[in-house]
């Protein structure tokens, strides 16, 4: 299995960040893929949601997405879903209780040496492929408040930071240094 890290300095207001990715609101991931026979990198990202599902060819099972090599002709298929539902801000005390109850869920994925600061958000069962990298430019996030209020943000190409201004409160909302990663787990 293959996971999406996430992790990011939040300001001191928000107890956490999350896609927007709803039956309602279906958020389409964008991942480049190398496959794993030719090792070819597919020359544009591609779009996979956790909602749709193919039929395989040859097989019984279904797939989030589907693609044939155009190098080597063989067929790649990955499986999308939802792992850990949003990353938390660690330094807010309102988490304390998540933390908790987080190692013993990661240890039954191979992700107990991850710290708090990361969340794993999607978990891929790649076969013929490999996800090498998330655009995140590609996904609508939501920051829920401490005051419960959910602000939508989006990251722009190429920027890891979200700045904006909570009119309720009078403070400012922020997220900076925003970062993922792809990593093995079991």
């Amino acid at each position: 299995m293959l996971y999406l890290l996430i992790g990011a300095t939040f300001s001191e207001n928000i107890k956490k960040i999350f896609p927007k990715d709803t039956e309602q609101d279906i958020a389409e991931y964008a991942f480049d893929l190398t496959c794993t026979n030719c090792r070819e990198a597919h020359g544009s990202p591609v779009l996979i949601n956790s909602f749709e599902k193919h039929e395989m060819p040859g097989s019984r099972g279904e797939a989030s997405f589907l693609l044939k090599c155009k190098f080597c002709a063989k067929d790649l298929s990955i499986n999308l879903t939802r792992c850990e539902d949003a990353l938390y801000n660690p330094d807010n005390e309102l988490n304390e209780e998540y933390f908790g109850t987080l190692k013993d869920k990661r240890k039954k994925r191979g992700l107990k040496n991850i710290d708090t600061q990361k969340a794993a958000i999607l978990e891929f069962d790649c076969r013929g492929c490999e996800i090498t990298n998330f655009h995140q430019d590609s996904v609508t996030f939501l920051a829920e408040l401490n005051s419960g209020k959910i602000m939508e943000f989006k990251f722009e190409k190429g920027e890891n930071e979200w700045f904006d201004y909570d009119d309720d409160e009078n403070e400012e909302v922020s997220v900076t240094e925003f970062y993922q990663e792809i990593v093995k787990g079991k």
